[in-house]
This record gives C-alpha cells, structure tokens and sequence, in this order.
C-alpha cells in the first residue's frame, strides 16, 4: 500500500436529507477511526490433558466503529451540522469515514461528544467523538491492477 496524507483521511457527515449527501469536515486537523470488537471468553479446560496448557478461546460479541477529531473551527455547513446534531436528542448523524487506499466506513453515529476552545492568542478549536450507532458498512476501495 502507497504512503498517504493523513489529510487525505476524511470524515463526513450527512446533511440529513431523505437522499443525504455528505460535506467532509475539512477544518480537522487530526482524525482517527477505530474498530473495537469485544471477545466472549469461553476457555475450557481440555478434559484429556486437564494439567496441559490452557488456551484461551473466544467468540466474537459486539462490534462498535468510533471516530474522534480535533481541529480549527472554520464555520462550515458540516461544522453547524454537527453543532445541530450534538444538540439533538437523540444525536445521531449519518455519516462516513473514507480511509484512503483501503476503504470507507459508513452508518448512523451517536455524537458522544463534541466541544469548542480556545486559547487568549489562537484560533478557536473544535473536536468530536462519536460512536457507531448500529451497523458499520464497510466498502473496499478498488486497487488498480
């Protein structure tokens, strides 16, 4: 897989539409995507050899995709949509995470969080955390032969 940018990293969030079309929001300066699936330990002792080595085994239970970004506010339509979704009960946005050179992660999100700052001499800031709210698609994104 060739290098990337990470600014070619891209969260987007639906405009809320019944036919949605998604506006990234490019004032992120950091982003991260992460895909948790927790394990069910179901490790049982092997009757033949009980004194032998015990080898943990697991089944897979719930999944969950989160993203979180960090950036400078710029006043964009796709920051106010996110402004209106955290405010919303329940906060939930559609929304995509394109990774490139591998894919893009799709589904509903629950805006766990979402803040603004600023420093007395800087830019006002603003970050996001939000979780998947459901099922997570996932498209590969197609290599060039």
């Amino acid at each position: 897989m060739a290098k990337q940018k990470g600014r070619t990293l891209l969260i987007k969030l639906s405009d809320g539409e019944e036919t949605p079309s998604f506006e990234v929001l490019c004032a992120l300066t950091t982003k991260t995507l992460t895909i948790n699936n927790e394990e069910i330990d179901v490790t049982t002792a092997d009757c033949t050899a009980p004194g032998g080595p015990l080898w943990t085994e697991v089944l897979d239970g719930a999944k969950r995709v989160s993203f979180t970004g960090q950036g400078i506010s710029k006043k964009e339509t796709a920051e106010a949509r996110l402004a209106t979704v955290a405010m919303s009960s329940p906060p939930v946005v559609a929304a995509e995470v394109v990774v490139p050179n591998f894919g893009t992660f799709a589904g509903a999100f629950f805006i766990q969080s979402s803040g603004f700052g600023g420093e007395q001499s800087g830019a006002v800031t603003f970050d996001l955390t939000a979780a998947s709210n459901g099922p997570v698609t996932f498209t590969a994104e197609a290599v060039a032969p």
